[in-house]
C-alpha cells in the first residue's frame, strides 16, 4: 500500500511542475509577441486587461482558424489573420500599424 501512495506523490509532483513550466511558456509567448509585434501585444493587452490572459489567449487555439491558435498563425507570418480575431473580441475595430510598419524577420 504504501508504494502506491508514493507512486501517486510522484504523480502529482510531476503534474505540478509540467503545469508550472507551461504556464512559463505561456507568458514566454506574449513576451516574444512584445518584442516581436510590439503594437498587436499592445492592442492585445488593452482588449483583454493583462498580460497573463493575453498570453493564455495568444495560446489558445480559435475555432475561427480552424484550430490554430494565435501563436500558430504568427508562426507562419500571419499576423493580420491575429488582427482579425482581436476584432473579434468585442472591440469594433482594433487599431492597427500602417501596413509598411510590420516587421518582417
Amino acid at each position: 500500500m504504501r508504494m502506491r501512495f508514493n507512486k501517486f506523490r510522484s504523480i502529482i509532483s510531476e503534474i505540478s511542475w509540467i503545469a508550472a513550466r507551461r504556464e512559463a511558456l505561456v507568458l514566454s509567448a506574449f513576451d516574444a509577441l512584445e518584442f516581436r509585434y510590439p503594437p498587436l501585444a499592445e492592442a492585445l493587452l488593452e482588449q483583454v486587461g493583462n498580460k497573463r490572459r493575453a498570453a493564455h489567449w495568444l495560446c489558445a487555439p480559435q475555432r475561427a482558424c480552424g484550430g490554430k491558435s494565435p501563436c500558430d498563425l504568427l508562426a507562419d507570418n500571419d499576423q493580420d489573420s491575429v488582427w482579425d480575431l482581436m476584432e473579434g473580441l468585442g472591440m469594433p475595430e482594433v487599431p492597427r500599424p500602417p501596413s509598411g510598419s510590420r516587421l518582417a524577420y
